[in-house]
């Protein structure tokens, strides 16, 4: 059953549209592991200044064009809504029966969320079992307002929505696929540097821990530049990318440019110190031993060395291409593989089971789907029924017809018979009585004739007998006056000797 699951989600369309970015991802399983077949981005020249409208209108123009260019058929959608729109936590929860777990989510998630439930789209998965027989449930939920505002987006090019993942939970379950967290049980945090956000994810115990962002991104950056050197967003974001880079500690090397970029990016790494922290603090917790680097920011010059020195522990770049097959059509990764875990990420659901499988899509939009779904399945079972239809017709038609020249044939021997029987089949002929003394005169004469030919066969022929006798005699003196016939009858109840 999973394998067939698995066969109808290879044939999803799987979008990371970010919030400077639109990427397209598709896998294929081979031999050796995997192939990335597909992999498109087009970058989108949002200035944050812009309204909303503007902002989803330029996005649709953008995925529009990928579309286009990408030649993907599929409808059915698998996407993710930004870490900051979800509310995730780690539960421990009590040894109770495993279908009241659902009820005591809902509950906990009510209770931390200022949302009736007919408001939020929530899903969890159980991570293991606690060591008083309970479970360690991981949770997340989102408004359905957030969601909508994707699954739209994706109603204006034709396409729905089939799952809605988390992005920095999909980065998650990439980077662990390809090994970069590792198996040693190390406290491993994964650091996405987006425009807008930057999310954290950290393992331990080999174990999805903890998940927080943070409203520090490449964006502040940008606008920090924007505003400091009086110029354009577009502009500030174009020097960003071209001589942008994080301080190196001494002040004359890295000028105003990196006093600038520097303010943003210490506000960052206290925001980062500050999660760290707090997972430090709880229950389960412990230091992180190890930072991954993933995202937009990470393409910033001289950003992982500056991490590495604030940070005061390990910080490397994640490499998902490591191991990876790429096709002619999948060019673009190669350009920023730092940018494509995400997409990568919702690609692999297609093809396999992923450590962490939240679908925050919204219970109206689930519904919806289920009906169109049954609704194909009645349109097919119509369709097939009308085929099943179509063929047997033709062939009910000639029997019919083979039927009816029968009746002719059998209507013209009656007709033969008696005319009247035609009109009125249930009517006794006239014929009938005729037939019925015609029959009984030829039992008559039947009987007659087998009494005569009984008589004949038994009957005895006296003259040779007496002519026999006549000749046996003598010749003188001896004349035959009486002849009488004795029938002797064997009794069969006496022996031989009687």
């Amino acid at each position: 059953m999973a394998r067939i699951r698995r066969a109808r989600r290879m044939n999803r369309l799987v979008l990371d549209i970010g919030s400077s970015a639109i990427r397209l991802a598709e896998l294929a399983p081979t031999k050796e592991g995997y192939q990335l077949v597909r992999y498109f981005q087009r970058d989108l020249a949002i200035d944050p200044a812009m309204d909303e409208e503007e902002k989803a209108e330029q996005r649709k123009e953008v995925l529009q064009q990928l579309l286009k260019d990408a030649k993907v058929r599929a409808r059915k959608t698998i996407a993710a809504v930004p870490g900051q729109s979800v509310f995730t936590r780690n539960r421990p929860l009590p040894p109770v029966p495993e279908y009241k777990v659902t009820q005591i989510v809902k509950y906990e998630i009510q209770q931390q969320i200022p949302f009736n439930l007919d408001q939020i789209a929530l899903d969890y998965q159980v991570l293991g079992r606690t060591e008083a027989g309970g479970y360690d449930v991981m949770m997340a939920a989102i408004k359905v307002d957030v969601v909508e505002k994707q699954v739209d987006i994706l109603r204006k090019v034709k396409r729905n929505i089939d799952i809605v993942d988390v992005s920095p939970i999909a980065a998650y379950n990439w980077l662990k696929h390809t090994g970069e967290f590792g198996d040693d049980g190390q406290c491993v945090a994964l650091v996405d540097l987006g425009a807008t956000t930057t999310d954290i994810v950290i393992q331990k115990d080999n174990q999805f821990r903890f998940t927080r962002s943070l409203h520090v991104g490449g964006n502040d950056v940008t606008s920090a530049v924007a505003s400091n050197f009086n110029m354009s967003f577009a502009e500030a974001e174009r020097l960003k990318r071209e001589k942008g880079f994080a301080p190196t500690g001494d002040p004359k090397r890295d000028g105003r440019g990196g006093e600038v970029i520097g303010k943003v990016l210490a506000r960052l790494v206290a925001e980062i110190n500050r999660s760290f922290a707090y997972f430090r603090s709880q229950p389960g917790g412990g230091p992180v031993q190890r930072v991954i680097v993933t995202g937009g920011g990470a393409c910033l010059r001289n950003m992982i060395p500056f991490l590495q020195r604030q940070l005061g522990i390990e910080v490397r770049i994640a490499q998902p291409l490591a191991g990876l097959a790429i096709s002619p059509k999948a060019g673009d990764a190669s350009e920023h593989p730092e940018q494509a875990c995400v997409a990568l990420g919702l690609a692999l659901r297609c093809c396999q089971n992923v450590p962490i499988q939240i679908n925050l899509v919204p219970p109206r939009v689930r519904e919806l789907a289920r009906r169109k779904e049954q609704v194909f399945y009645w349109v097919l079972s119509l369709a097939t029924m009308y085929l099943i239809l179509a063929s047997i017709i033709p062939v009910t038609a000639q029997k019919a017809d083979l039927a009816e020249e029968r009746i002719k044939l059998l209507e013209g021997v009656i007709a033969a018979y008696d005319a009247s029987l035609i009109n009125d089949p249930q009517k006794k002929s006239d014929f009938e009585d005729d037939f019925e003394l015609v029959s009984r005169d030829v039992e008559k004469l039947t009987s007659d004739v087998t009494t005569l030919d009984d008589k004949r066969r038994f009957r005895n022929s006296w003259l040779p007998y007496i002519q026999a006798i006549n000749d046996s005699r003598p010749v003188r003196g001896l004349a035959i006056s009486l002849l009488e016939a004795i029938v002797i009858v064997a009794d069969n109840n006496t022996g031989p000797n009687a």
